[in-house]
């Protein structure tokens, strides 16, 4: 599934367009995401983009019969630097 574009960075652009659209447009104060334990490219782009790592959501997401655990990041619109 797009292979060939993975570590491109556009997974980046478009997550600073959606922040800067949900500060600046939508007034948002606080912005969640959650990640899989496993998946450390997406936890170490939302790092870059500044969201916290507030701790472990456990056994969030049920798939294929099982319960995974993800990280809870959020971002803070005070701490948002792009602007």
């Amino acid at each position: 599934m797009w292979h060939e574009f993975w570590g491109s960075g556009y997974m980046k652009e478009a997550l600073t367009a959606a922040i800067e659209s949900g500060f600046s447009n939508m007034k948002l104060n606080r912005i969640n995401a959650y990640v899989a334990l496993e998946n450390k490219k997406s936890s170490n782009t939302l790092e870059s983009l500044g969201f916290v790592n507030e701790g472990i959501y456990r056994d969030k997401h049920l798939y294929k019969g099982k319960y995974y655990d993800h990280y809870s990041f959020s971002l803070l619109k005070k701490d948002w630097n792009r602007e």
